[in-house]
């Protein structure tokens, strides 16, 4: 007994300590949307819509297979109906009435039907693989958008937490400002009124660093909700903002964004689909052959008497059938004008879509070009005005510089900033644009 409770202890623990672990998350950028795959419920229904086709498929097949069924059928007739023989059959002088039947009529039948040809048969197996194809690549497109979308709340993480780092150290400026200002104020070299701005200033900064905060703390709520973890996990990115790569800027994606893009994947399966049906409609001018076969075992008594052999009698048939469509073809007619106006339809989007892929890309490019730019600009303006700033701080404290001034400076550095902020949002925006643009995201 002491033993098994020590062994529910143990267990206990172990638990503990694996629901622990599993509280702590560690991903990169590529395990978050491996792991939004793998959690997300539109991705599992996606999934589920993939083994519906498939099955779909296969029964498209089957019907290749023949139609075989065993049936039995029993009937029992309270009084046999008379048949009239009329006057000189059978030697009768006169007309009479005769029972030539059984109470008793039981069947056991095996029957077979088989399609030696159906028009369309054969296409709509083809038409099942190329519609499970289709619902392949809506997935991979449904996919790479969960990517993106997951991708674009993980950055945004990084830069609400950039913005929260900055909102910190402005606080700690202000809050140095403020003790020198109280010291300068104690010792009669500084007026109330700049001693009071001092403080408001601090006061000010310490509320924006709350409010970064707060962002902060809801993007990294929002990319939980992305990944579908719960919110009580402790979340930690293991990415970091990262600088321009020139390579994939000055990289060339128009040449091949037209087959990396699904849009374009999705209509070439659709054109083929529409071909495939295209040909069925066809085909539906032509004869339906078919053979069927029967057996069956007769039996006919008075009673229920089936052991005995004599009353069972075996019946067998074999025959061939053809259906030759003719008000069909009217039918017929007008589905083949349909599906080739859906041909000309589809060759029209597939002009338009490529003509708005090779824009975005050139568009996505341009952007990501500008923005690596802007960026590496607005990192040496930054760096430029964290100098300014040591330099102005120190001449402050000496009192050879007025706290207006300071304030001067302390206000450029905040536009520095912000254009910077700026800057790594608009390249990280970038970034994925032209990755989602060139389909290689």
């Amino acid at each position: 007994m002491k033993k098994t409770i020590f062994s529910l202890l143990v267990f206990a623990v172990l638990c503990g300590k694996i629901y622990a672990q599993t509280d702590t998350i560690k991903l990169s950028l590529t395990q978050a949307t491996q792991l939004g795959l793998v959690n997300r419920y539109d991705a599992k229904e996606s999934s589920l819509n993939i083994a519906i086709f498939e099955n779909k498929q296969i029964r498209s097949k089957q019907e290749l297979l023949p139609d075989i069924s065993a049936n039995g059928k029993l009937t029992y007739n309270g009084s046999v109906q008379p048949t009239i023989v009329s006057a000189g059959i059978l030697g009768f002088t006169k007309s009479e009435k005769i029972a030539l039947g059984m109470k008793n009529n039981t069947t056991l039948a095996l029957d077979l039907n088989y399609t030696l040809y159906k028009p369309g048969l054969f296409t709509d197996i083809k038409i099942s693989l190329n519609d499970l194809e289709l619902e392949r690549e809506k997935k991979n497109k449904s996919d790479q958008d969960i990517k993106i979308e997951i991708a674009l709340a993980y950055d945004d993480v990084l830069l609400k937490l950039l913005q929260y780092e900055i909102a910190q150290n402005n606080e700690k400026r202000y809050n140095e400002y403020y003790d020198l200002a109280g010291g300068k104020f104690r010792e009669g070299a500084l007026l109330e009124c700049d001693f009071l701005q001092a403080e408001l200033d601090f006061k000010n900064a310490t509320a924006n660093t709350g409010k970064k905060k707060q962002n902060y703390l809801l993007s990294m709520q929002n990319l939980k909700y992305r990944i579908n973890i719960p919110e009580q996990s402790i979340l930690i990115l293991t990415d970091s903002l990262q600088s321009p790569d020139d390579a994939m800027v000055n990289a060339d994606f128009s040449d091949d964004a037209t087959v990396n893009r699904s849009e374009i994947r999705q209509l070439l399966l659709e054109r083929i689909g529409n071909e495939l049906q295209l040909r069925k409609a066809k085909e539906n001018y032509l004869p339906t052959l078919s053979v069927f076969a029967n057996y069956t075992r007769l039996f006919q008594g008075a009673d229920f008497n089936y052991n005995n052999e004599f009353f069972w009698a075996p019946v067998s048939y074999v025959g061939a059938k053809i259906s030759i469509p003719i008000s069909g073809s009217i039918k017929t007619a007008n589905a083949v004008k349909e599906y080739t106006l859906k041909s000309e339809q589809i060759a029209l989007r597939m002009k338009q879509k490529t003509a708005d892929i090779l824009y975005e890309v050139q568009e996505a490019l341009t952007k990501l070009d500008n923005a690596r730019q802007n960026l590496t600009v607005a990192k040496d303006n930054f760096s430029l005005s964290q100098k300014v700033y040591e330099l102005n701080k120190q001449q402050y404290a000496s009192g050879s510089f007025s706290y207006e001034k300071l304030l001067d400076t302390e206000k450029s550095l905040s536009t520095t900033e912000q254009e910077y902020i700026s800057a790594v949002y608009d390249y990280l925006v970038a970034k994925i644009g032209c990755q989602k643009a060139s389909g290689r995201f």
